[in-house]
């Protein structure tokens, strides 16, 4: 029966340790950005965008759901006389999963060790090395007394799943707290490309200044030049399909000027290109510049 078996149970025991690494790393990466909020790395600033904390959510979301029903397969499997409680397969597949558990854990405390060592804050550092010590003696707990029992606990094994999805809950809750909405990063999205768009017509603007002396009168007159990097689409608000509006100052200063989704005048730790060179609120908001070489 065992022998029959085996197959399935190691798809069972690969499946629950790609989710467990998966959603461990996840929880870990959200504490870590808890702490970098509320704790700053010198070399880094926390700001709305966030990626790091969105896909840790993501992994969060998605994998701990699956590690908690594939367990549950492999301890029904168990009850059941499917696989012997202490069979050489489920001894080798689980010391395989503390095995690369304990290999997460001590890249991890080398890489915190490796920035602390870099200038970062103690504080910080001690924080992150808690949070990764906590989290590995949880897995290395509950898979070395689970490998050494002679019987199934279910007491133990629901109180464990149940504290540890409290926790993991507590975290996701936590989170959306301080990461902006899908509807705010759209909108950042849209912005951010706007911005882009600007940056090129400001290289094509500095280049028809060099090469007719002066400025155009429209964005029509830039586009007629065919520089390489500019095309149509780089003039256009997509939600208008109207050329961005366009005016000259004076000879050698012009704005640009668009609805905005959202303000960047408040991202003090964001500092990015588009955030500290294309200051904007939302609604519309035009854009002063001067050609660089008259910047001064």
């Amino acid at each position: 029966m065992e022998s029959q078996n085996s197959p399935k149970f190691a798809f069972f025991y690969s499946l629950a340790l790609v989710t467990l690494i998966i959603g461990s790393i996840s929880l870990g990466t959200m504490f870590f950005e808890f702490i970098n909020k509320f704790f700053p790395l010198i070399q880094n600033n926390y700001y709305g965008e966030n990626s790091g904390l969105k896909f840790a959510i993501s992994g969060v979301i998605i994998s701990f759901p699956i590690f908690y029903l594939i367990k549950s397969f492999i301890y029904k499997g168990i009850k059941k006389g499917d696989l012997a409680i202490n069979s050489s397969i489920r001894k080798w597949l689980t010391y395989f999963i503390i095995f690369i558990s304990a290999v997460v854990m001590i890249g991890s405390l080398i890489g915190l060790l490796n920035n602390f060592l870099d200038g970062e804050t103690t504080f910080n550092f001690v924080l992150k090395a808690i949070t990764v010590l906590v989290i590995s003696s949880a897995i290395f707990t509950f898979y070395f007394y689970d490998i050494k029992s002679r019987e199934i606990n279910g007491k133990f094994i629901m109180a464990y799943f149940v504290m540890s999805a409290i926790i993991v809950c507590i975290a996701l809750v936590s989170s959306f707290f301080i990461i902006e909405s899908p509807t705010e990063a759209r909108s950042r999205k849209i912005d951010q490309k706007i911005l882009s768009n600007f940056e090129t017509v400001k290289r094509g603007l500095e280049q028809y200044y060099v090469d007719n002396t002066k400025l155009p009168s429209n964005l029509d007159e830039l586009k007629a030049q065919e520089y390489s990097y500019i095309d149509s689409a780089e003039f256009v608000e997509e939600s208008t399909g109207k050329y961005y509006n366009y005016e000259v100052v004076d000879a050698v200063k012009y704005k640009l000027c668009v609805n905005f989704n959202s303000s960047n005048l408040n991202n003090g730790n964001d500092t990015t290109y588009y955030s500290v060179n294309w200051k904007h609120d939302k609604g519309y908001q035009c854009i002063v510049r001067r050609i660089e070489s008259f910047a001064k």
